[in-house]
Protein backbone atom coordinates (compact mmCIF):
# COMPACT_ATOMS: atom_id res chain seq x y z
CA UNK A 1 0.00 0.00 0.00
CA UNK A 2 2.74 2.48 0.61
CA UNK A 3 4.74 1.72 -2.20
CA UNK A 4 1.72 2.20 -4.16
CA UNK A 5 1.09 5.36 -1.99
CA UNK A 6 4.79 6.59 -3.63
CA UNK A 7 3.75 5.57 -6.89
CA UNK A 8 1.29 7.75 -7.12
CA UNK A 9 2.87 10.50 -5.81
CA UNK A 10 5.77 10.11 -7.73
CA UNK A 11 3.35 10.72 -10.96
CA UNK A 12 1.76 13.55 -9.49
CA UNK A 13 5.14 14.99 -9.61
CA UNK A 14 5.69 14.45 -12.83
CA UNK A 15 2.72 15.57 -13.83
CA UNK A 16 2.92 18.62 -12.06
CA UNK A 17 6.37 19.57 -13.48
CA UNK A 18 5.11 18.88 -17.23
CA UNK A 19 2.43 21.26 -16.70
CA UNK A 20 4.79 23.78 -15.83
CA UNK A 21 6.93 23.09 -18.63
CA UNK A 22 4.03 22.88 -20.65
CA UNK A 23 2.86 26.45 -19.40
CA UNK A 24 6.05 28.39 -19.83
CA UNK A 25 6.16 27.54 -23.82
CA UNK A 26 9.19 25.67 -23.67
CA UNK A 27 7.98 21.97 -23.75
CA UNK A 28 9.87 19.83 -26.49
CA UNK A 29 11.64 22.90 -27.70
CA UNK A 30 15.32 22.27 -28.58
CA UNK A 31 17.92 24.91 -27.10
CA UNK A 32 19.03 27.43 -29.69
CA UNK A 33 22.50 28.14 -29.90
CA UNK A 34 23.46 32.14 -30.73
CA UNK A 35 27.17 32.96 -31.09
CA UNK A 36 28.03 36.68 -30.94
CA UNK A 37 31.22 37.89 -32.84
CA UNK A 38 34.04 38.59 -30.28
CA UNK A 39 34.74 42.16 -31.64
CA UNK A 40 35.84 42.87 -28.18
CA UNK A 41 36.99 41.89 -24.64
CA UNK A 42 34.83 38.80 -23.84
CA UNK A 43 33.02 40.34 -20.84
CA UNK A 44 32.01 43.31 -22.85
CA UNK A 45 30.35 40.68 -25.87
CA UNK A 46 28.80 38.76 -23.45
CA UNK A 47 27.59 41.92 -21.45
CA UNK A 48 26.29 43.16 -24.86
CA UNK A 49 24.51 40.07 -25.86
CA UNK A 50 22.77 38.50 -23.26
CA UNK A 51 20.09 40.51 -22.79
CA UNK A 52 18.95 40.15 -26.85
CA UNK A 53 19.23 36.77 -26.08
CA UNK A 54 16.92 36.69 -22.82
CA UNK A 55 14.74 39.04 -25.30
CA UNK A 56 14.79 36.23 -28.47
CA UNK A 57 14.44 33.48 -25.99
CA UNK A 58 11.18 34.90 -24.72
CA UNK A 59 10.04 36.26 -27.96
CA UNK A 60 10.44 32.61 -29.17
CA UNK A 61 9.11 30.66 -26.38
CA UNK A 62 12.55 28.65 -26.82
CA UNK A 63 15.76 28.65 -24.67
CA UNK A 64 18.46 30.37 -26.33
CA UNK A 65 22.33 29.75 -25.14
CA UNK A 66 25.31 31.50 -25.79
CA UNK A 67 28.37 29.85 -27.15
CA UNK A 68 31.13 32.49 -27.12
CA UNK A 69 34.23 31.31 -29.64
CA UNK A 70 36.84 33.71 -29.99
CA UNK A 71 37.84 32.80 -33.76
CA UNK A 72 36.20 33.92 -36.62
CA UNK A 73 37.23 30.94 -38.64
CA UNK A 74 35.95 28.64 -36.05
CA UNK A 75 32.64 30.13 -35.75
CA UNK A 76 32.14 30.11 -39.75
CA UNK A 77 32.82 26.29 -39.61
CA UNK A 78 30.54 25.75 -36.90
CA UNK A 79 27.82 27.42 -38.09
CA UNK A 80 28.57 24.88 -41.25
CA UNK A 81 28.62 22.23 -39.24
CA UNK A 82 25.05 22.67 -37.54
CA UNK A 83 26.37 23.30 -33.84
CA UNK A 84 25.23 27.25 -34.48
CA UNK A 85 21.44 28.55 -34.88
CA UNK A 86 21.89 32.29 -34.91
CA UNK A 87 25.26 33.98 -35.55
CA UNK A 88 26.18 37.82 -35.17
CA UNK A 89 28.69 38.69 -38.07
CA UNK A 90 30.65 41.79 -39.59
CA UNK A 91 30.24 42.51 -43.37
CA UNK A 92 33.38 40.59 -43.95
CA UNK A 93 32.53 37.58 -42.68
CA UNK A 94 28.43 37.19 -43.16
CA UNK A 95 29.54 37.80 -47.33
CA UNK A 96 32.15 34.95 -47.10
CA UNK A 97 29.75 32.45 -45.25
CA UNK A 98 26.88 33.65 -47.51
CA UNK A 99 29.47 32.46 -50.49
CA UNK A 100 30.45 29.21 -49.13
CA UNK A 101 26.97 28.04 -47.57
CA UNK A 102 23.74 28.68 -48.98
CA UNK A 103 22.02 27.62 -45.81
CA UNK A 104 22.57 31.17 -44.10
CA UNK A 105 19.59 32.99 -43.80
CA UNK A 106 20.22 37.08 -43.24
CA UNK A 107 16.98 37.97 -40.63
CA UNK A 108 18.25 41.71 -39.80
CA UNK A 109 20.52 43.69 -39.81
CA UNK A 110 21.66 45.89 -36.68
CA UNK A 111 20.87 49.47 -36.26
CA UNK A 112 24.15 52.11 -34.84
CA UNK A 113 23.26 55.09 -32.76
CA UNK A 114 22.95 56.80 -35.93
CA UNK A 115 19.86 54.95 -36.50
CA UNK A 116 21.43 53.30 -39.73
CA UNK A 117 22.76 49.67 -40.12
CA UNK A 118 25.85 50.98 -41.29
CA UNK A 119 29.31 52.20 -39.98
CA UNK A 120 32.84 53.25 -40.68
CA UNK A 121 36.13 51.44 -40.14
CA UNK A 122 38.78 53.64 -38.70
CA UNK A 123 42.98 53.60 -39.10
CA UNK A 124 44.35 54.64 -35.66
CA UNK A 125 47.35 55.54 -34.27
CA UNK A 126 49.05 56.87 -30.60
CA UNK A 127 49.23 60.88 -30.10
CA UNK A 128 52.81 60.93 -31.87
CA UNK A 129 51.84 58.44 -34.32
CA UNK A 130 51.73 59.12 -38.28
CA UNK A 131 49.34 62.35 -39.00
CA UNK A 132 48.11 60.48 -42.42
CA UNK A 133 47.84 57.09 -43.75
CA UNK A 134 50.73 58.29 -46.33
CA UNK A 135 53.08 58.07 -43.06
CA UNK A 136 52.30 54.54 -41.83
CA UNK A 137 55.47 52.26 -43.16
CA UNK A 138 56.62 50.20 -40.25
CA UNK A 139 53.94 48.06 -38.67
CA UNK A 140 49.83 47.65 -37.97
CA UNK A 141 47.76 45.75 -35.83
CA UNK A 142 44.77 43.84 -36.56
CA UNK A 143 41.82 41.94 -34.51
CA UNK A 144 41.36 39.00 -36.56
CA UNK A 145 41.90 37.88 -39.96
CA UNK A 146 38.15 38.04 -40.99
CA UNK A 147 37.25 41.21 -39.56
CA UNK A 148 35.81 43.77 -42.17
CA UNK A 149 37.78 46.38 -39.99
CA UNK A 150 41.07 44.51 -40.20
CA UNK A 151 42.98 43.20 -43.23
CA UNK A 152 40.03 45.02 -45.75
CA UNK A 153 40.01 47.93 -44.19
CA UNK A 154 44.00 48.60 -44.33
CA UNK A 155 44.54 47.92 -47.60
CA UNK A 156 41.37 49.69 -48.89
CA UNK A 157 43.05 53.05 -47.09
CA UNK A 158 46.44 51.97 -47.64
CA UNK A 159 45.83 51.79 -51.43
CA UNK A 160 44.43 54.86 -51.68
CA UNK A 161 48.14 56.24 -50.69
CA UNK A 162 50.31 53.74 -52.65
CA UNK A 163 51.35 52.00 -49.77
CA UNK A 164 52.13 48.26 -49.88
CA UNK A 165 50.40 46.66 -46.97
CA UNK A 166 52.72 43.93 -47.69
CA UNK A 167 55.31 45.90 -47.03
CA UNK A 168 54.66 46.61 -43.29
CA UNK A 169 55.01 44.16 -40.31
CA UNK A 170 51.66 43.26 -39.10
CA UNK A 171 49.69 40.68 -36.39
CA UNK A 172 46.47 39.83 -35.09
CA UNK A 173 45.81 40.22 -32.13
CA UNK A 174 42.28 39.02 -31.17
CA UNK A 175 40.16 41.26 -30.44
CA UNK A 176 40.04 45.14 -31.53
CA UNK A 177 40.31 46.28 -27.40
CA UNK A 178 43.65 44.54 -27.56
CA UNK A 179 44.46 46.44 -30.98
CA UNK A 180 43.65 49.69 -29.38
CA UNK A 181 45.69 49.38 -26.08
CA UNK A 182 48.60 48.00 -28.39
CA UNK A 183 48.75 51.24 -30.58
CA UNK A 184 48.41 53.38 -27.76
CA UNK A 185 51.38 51.80 -25.82
CA UNK A 186 53.46 51.92 -29.00
CA UNK A 187 53.78 48.75 -29.69
CA UNK A 188 52.14 49.00 -33.66
CA UNK A 189 52.82 52.32 -35.57
CA UNK A 190 48.70 52.04 -36.50
CA UNK A 191 46.32 49.88 -35.79
CA UNK A 192 42.13 49.15 -37.52
CA UNK A 193 38.90 48.87 -35.59
CA UNK A 194 35.47 50.14 -36.30
CA UNK A 195 35.32 54.08 -35.27
CA UNK A 196 32.73 53.59 -32.36
CA UNK A 197 35.65 51.21 -30.65
CA UNK A 198 38.46 53.65 -31.84
CA UNK A 199 36.47 56.66 -29.98
CA UNK A 200 36.33 55.05 -26.43
CA UNK A 201 39.86 54.70 -26.52
CA UNK A 202 40.11 58.80 -27.32
CA UNK A 203 40.98 59.52 -23.60
CA UNK A 204 43.93 57.51 -23.80
CA UNK A 205 45.21 59.03 -26.85
CA UNK A 206 44.32 57.04 -29.31
CA UNK A 207 43.76 59.20 -32.50
CA UNK A 208 41.75 58.10 -35.96
CA UNK A 209 43.92 58.61 -38.95
CA UNK A 210 41.50 57.79 -41.25
CA UNK A 211 38.21 56.44 -41.96
CA UNK A 212 36.10 54.08 -44.62
CA UNK A 213 33.33 55.12 -46.16
CA UNK A 214 30.27 53.62 -44.45
CA UNK A 215 30.58 49.95 -44.97
CA UNK A 216 26.95 47.98 -44.80
CA UNK A 217 26.08 46.80 -40.99
CA UNK A 218 26.34 43.74 -39.06
CA UNK A 219 23.73 41.06 -39.59
CA UNK A 220 22.23 38.44 -37.65
CA UNK A 221 21.82 35.72 -39.66
CA UNK A 222 20.08 32.03 -38.87
CA UNK A 223 20.69 28.58 -40.07
CA UNK A 224 18.47 27.26 -42.69
CA UNK A 225 19.90 23.60 -41.93
CA UNK A 226 19.20 23.81 -37.98
CA UNK A 227 15.90 25.65 -38.24
CA UNK A 228 12.74 25.68 -39.12
CA UNK A 229 11.31 28.14 -41.83
CA UNK A 230 8.55 28.89 -39.19
CA UNK A 231 10.93 29.90 -36.37
CA UNK A 232 13.43 31.96 -38.98
CA UNK A 233 9.82 34.14 -39.76
CA UNK A 234 9.75 34.80 -36.07
CA UNK A 235 13.28 35.65 -35.57
CA UNK A 236 13.41 37.83 -38.35
CA UNK A 237 9.63 39.16 -36.61
CA UNK A 238 10.57 39.07 -33.53
CA UNK A 239 13.91 41.94 -34.09
CA UNK A 240 12.37 44.05 -37.04
CA UNK A 241 8.94 44.56 -35.41
CA UNK A 242 10.72 44.98 -31.87
CA UNK A 243 9.37 48.46 -29.99
CA UNK A 244 11.52 51.00 -28.22
CA UNK A 245 10.02 49.71 -25.07
CA UNK A 246 11.38 45.92 -26.41
CA UNK A 247 14.75 47.27 -26.86
CA UNK A 248 15.01 49.62 -23.50
CA UNK A 249 16.77 46.67 -21.99
CA UNK A 250 18.94 45.71 -24.69
CA UNK A 251 22.78 46.72 -25.41
CA UNK A 252 23.47 45.02 -28.72
CA UNK A 253 19.92 45.87 -30.83
CA UNK A 254 19.22 48.84 -28.63
CA UNK A 255 18.95 51.15 -31.52
CA UNK A 256 16.65 48.45 -33.18
CA UNK A 257 17.14 46.59 -36.43
CA UNK A 258 16.69 46.47 -40.59
CA UNK A 259 15.61 44.37 -43.29
CA UNK A 260 19.44 43.44 -44.58
CA UNK A 261 19.77 44.21 -48.26
CA UNK A 262 21.88 41.80 -50.19
CA UNK A 263 23.29 44.28 -52.60
CA UNK A 264 24.13 46.83 -49.69
CA UNK A 265 27.35 44.23 -49.38
CA UNK A 266 28.43 44.12 -53.10
CA UNK A 267 30.85 46.82 -51.49
CA UNK A 268 32.58 44.36 -49.34
CA UNK A 269 32.37 41.66 -52.35
CA UNK A 270 34.39 44.68 -54.43
CA UNK A 271 36.93 45.07 -51.85
CA UNK A 272 37.59 41.22 -51.19
CA UNK A 273 41.38 41.79 -52.87
CA UNK A 274 42.15 43.43 -49.69
CA UNK A 275 40.91 41.06 -46.94
CA UNK A 276 43.36 38.18 -48.16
Amino acid sequence: MAKLKWSRLAWLAVVLVSGQIISSGYVSARELVYTPLPIEQPETVLDANRPLVSYLSKQLKTPVTIRYEKSYEEILRLFKLGQIDIVHLGPLPYVILKSSYPQAEPVAAINEPDGKASYTCAMVTAFDGPTSVRQVHRSIAFSQPLSTCGHLTAGYLLAKYGVKLEALHHEYLGNQDQVALSVVKGNYEVGTMKTAVAKKYANLTLRVIEETPPFPGFVLVANKTTLTPDQIKEISRALLSSSSKDRATLILGRHGFAPVVDAHYDLIRQNMRFSR
